[in-house]
């Protein structure tokens, strides 16, 4: 039982630490938070036609965009995700990312997760 635990904790991050027990829309990559949502500071953006999130500041340099295969509607469901963001110093693009439907709140919150690449992503249904 520790080995286990011990080899989860060298081989990758828990998606429940990392990020099932987030409540803030956010991206994080290997347990490392890259963009997370301030009501202050950002605003929220939702295409229908293309089931297409975005999370960007107001100043536009901190942002992810999220295009998914399929609207999110159910957990376990998988979903292949378009995802671009950035980072301090450029923006990253990562096409066709394999992603589970972890979770959805009652208040439209959706927490997908992709275990290879250990990318958590916390959309918001508007």
């Amino acid at each position: 039982m520790m080995l286990a635990m011990l080899c989860m904790t060298a081989c990758g991050v828990d998606v429940e630490e990392v990020l099932l027990s987030r409540s803030d829309l956010s991206l994080t990559i290997k347990g490392e938070t890259i963009i997370s949502f301030d009501e202050n500071t950002c605003q929220l953006g939702y295409n229908t036609g293309s089931n297409e999130y975005r999370v960007y500041d107001e100043k536009l340099t901190s942002w992810y965009i999220a295009k998914c295969s399929a609207m999110p509607t159910s957990e376990g469901q998988e979903i292949k995700v378009d995802l671009e963001y950035t980072t301090q110093k450029s923006i990253k693009s990562i096409k066709g990312l394999e992603c589970k439907v972890e979770k959805i709140s009652s208040d439209g919150l959706i927490w997908l997760w992709n275990k290879d690449r250990q990318i958590g992503i916390i959309l918001k249904q508007l």
